[in-house]
């Protein structure tokens, strides 16, 4: 077994953490688009932003991924096209889920689908060294020590629970079942728990 230097560890996370937000972001603004575009609220705000540029393993990923637009004090990464960030986002950016969002489509399946894809970054992260979350590391020394094998652990439960959530956002799947694995990225609503 060859193993990897801290440097080629953290490479290749960083490889796999922002091709799998890609995936998710792709998809998340193809269902909210339509939503997002036409809504006159604002909920993107600098202080979200701001774990972008304070997060070493955040700024690592703007490195080998750069923005499409300098960063703005007053309006943080947002540009009149939508965030610059192609990766890289802080978790909360996927979080945030609105009451219209959540009510897209009616019916409990739909909510908890909506709310497991809003997790999978952030789950991606968790524990990556010790308690903390990969994006709350504050040193460049500790991204060096985070565990290969348990992200990758988590990113395979996050790639398997965005299989479910898509085969039944596509209509692939007429139910979503309250599955083991969508349990680990988020609970149940208590409508089907």
């Amino acid at each position: 077994m060859v193993s990897l230097s801290p440097m080629n560890t953290l490479s290749k996370i960083i490889e796999k953490y922002a091709a799998f937000e890609a995936k998710i972001c792709a998809y998340s603004t193809e269902i909210y688009q339509n939503h997002c575009s036409a809504c006159k609220g604002v909920c993107c705000k600098p202080e979200y932003c701001e774990e972008s540029l304070t997060s070493p393993f955040l700024g690592r990923i703007r490195q080998h991924f750069v923005p499409g637009a300098v960063y703005d004090s007053e309006r943080g990464w947002l540009t009149a096209s939508g965030c610059a960030l192609p990766v890289g986002r802080p978790p909360v950016c996927y979080q945030f889920l609105c009451d219209t969002i959540l009510t897209m489509r009616p019916g409990a399946d739909f909510r908890y689908a909506i709310m497991v894809l809003s997790n999978l970054v952030g789950h991606m992260g968790k524990r990556a060294l010790g308690g903390k979350h990969i994006v709350e590391l504050e040193k460049v020394s500790e991204l060096g020590r985070i565990n290969l094998t348990a992200f990758e652990k988590q990113l395979g439960e996050a790639g398997e629970a965005f299989g479910h959530v898509c085969a039944y956002l596509n209509r692939d799947a007429k139910k979503l079942d309250s599955l083991p694995i969508l349990k680990k990225i988020s609970a149940p609503p208590a409508d089907i728990a």
